[in-house]
């Protein structure tokens, strides 16, 4: 079952499961993120706060913060599958008076722990730009599609459909409650 989270303070609000772990209860998250984690799966969610990328392009701004994603998960391979940008999103698919996303999918081949082969992960990300805040809002999901200590994750694509619901779920329900979570100008103007 879903229910509103407080995210940064309560700055930021989005419905994610119950069931969900905050990871900060057991170790350290740096300020500008949050972290929760599935305890039953080796699924997880990452809200993260960043600088503005420097593009006009909502496809390009995803494509660079998958990028990062994957450069910061020392990913040996990486592709994208699909890039949905904000006007090609129907119905609307976040509150009134909110950024609308842009919504990437992927899949990175990360390896863990030394292990000799790396673990293959899908990837869905939701990009909120605030321009006048200088700040993009990074939403991703992680989800494990094969384990290199014990192969193809048993019933894949319909445990893939429950997540990526989940996570469409989070991004419909993402709202920003206090833009003074952002440095930058006073004035917000909304997608």
């Amino acid at each position: 079952m879903s229910h509103v989270r407080e995210l940064f303070g309560g700055a930021i609000t989005a419905n994610l499961p119950s069931e969900l772990i905050d990871a900060s209860d057991f170790r350290q998250i740096p300020d500008t993120q949050e972290v929760f984690l599935d305890k039953e799966s080796d699924v997880s969610f990452v809200i993260e706060i960043l600088e503005l990328v420097d593009t006009p392009s909502f496809g390009d701004a995803a494509t660079f913060h998958f990028d990062s994603l994957a450069h910061d998960n020392d990913a040996e391979g990486k592709r994208i599958d699909e890039v949905v940008p904000p006007h090609d999103l129907s119905p609307r698919p976040c509150p009134p008076n909110q950024p609308v996303p842009t919504l990437l999918t992927g899949t990175q081949f990360v390896r863990k722990f030394n292990r000799p082969e790396p673990d293959e992960v899908r990837i869905a990300l939701a990009l909120f730009r605030i321009p006048a805040k200088n700040a993009d809002v990074v939403m991703s999901m992680n989800f494990p599609v094969r384990l290199e200590t014990t192969g193809p994750v048993p019933d894949v694509e319909r445990k893939w459909e429950h997540w990526r619901i989940v996570f469409m779920t989070a991004v419909q329900s993402f709202q920003i409650v206090d833009f003074g979570l952002f440095a930058g100008d006073d004035e917000v103007v909304q997608g």
